[in-house]
């Protein structure tokens, strides 16, 4: 039934191994392109050329003192949504994966001249290039775990609450363009968090509703009515909170 090649261009982390191997159950992967992680040293001069050095300090204070606190008290809530969606966090079976060190580099693009995919499902990468949403014919396809164009960049979940605007807590999929989250939109979804959730838990509940919602897409777009609309809107770019932040609004 299915004719179109279907690609997964992602990190290695956990919610990209959660979308493949749901994805797997219903769709052939012709191949996953896994990018190696941005280093610690990159990330860092990177955020300190966007939003300051102030801000990167206060980000490293949340990481280093306040999440590893929140995921062991959410332990048995993080647990109990992983058995409640179904999560599977397996490896990348490793006949249907090629290693590459970013998804910028020539060999991700050699990859997808070679396979000639007509669908790239992307998930948890770096911003891609023109030069790969460019080199194959692919309708390039990413999973946000935010509402776009209004809460672009990490944690939208988080930064919907936070803004006391509970109604824009939800996932986005979405066309990839040069921009970041950017794109077309192609469906929305929404949930609503509990009292038992918080920062480390809030896209696991994102990205479970994200993952029905992409194989939907993942449907039409084989059937060739998939649909997108698109937006004027440029939307506010958002980052990791810094540890005052979070405490401004510690109850999010």
């Amino acid at each position: 039934m299915q004719q179109k090649k279907i690609v997964f261009l992602a990190s290695d982390c956990e919610s990209s191994r959660w979308v493949f191997n749901a994805l797997i159950k219903d769709f052939d992967i012709e191949m996953a392109i896994i990018e190696q992680p941005v280093s610690k040293k990159d990330l860092i001069k990177g955020r300190l050329k966007r939003i300051g050095f102030i801000k990167v300090v206060g980000q490293i204070l949340f990481s280093a003192f306040i999440v590893p606190f929140l995921k062991m008290t959410s332990r048995t809530r993080r647990i109990s949504l992983i058995c409640q969606y179904q999560l599977v966090d397996t490896s990348f079976i490793k006949s249907k994966t090629q290693r590459v060190a970013s998804v910028n580099e020539e060999a991700c693009k050699i990859l997808l001249q070679k396979i000639n995919p007509d669908i790239v499902i992307v998930n948890g990468t770096r911003i891609i290039s023109k030069r790969i949403l460019q080199c194959c014919q692919a309708a390039f396809i990413n999973m946000h775990v935010g509402i776009t164009p209004k809460y672009r960049g990490s944690h939208g979940g988080y930064w919907a609450l936070y803004n006391n605007d509970p109604e824009n807590f939800g996932t986005t999929i979405h066309f990839v363009d040069s921009g970041i989250d950017t794109g077309a939109v192609i469906k929305q979804v929404f949930i609503k968090p509990t009292k038992a959730d918080n920062f480390v838990t809030y896209p696991i509940l994102q990205v479970s509703i994200g993952i029905d919602a992409l194989i939907n897409v993942l449907q039409q777009a084989l059937t060739g009515e998939l649909k997108s609309a698109s937006h004027k809107e440029k939307g506010k770019m958002y980052y990791q909170p810094t540890a005052w932040e979070y405490f401004l609004n510690k109850s999010k």
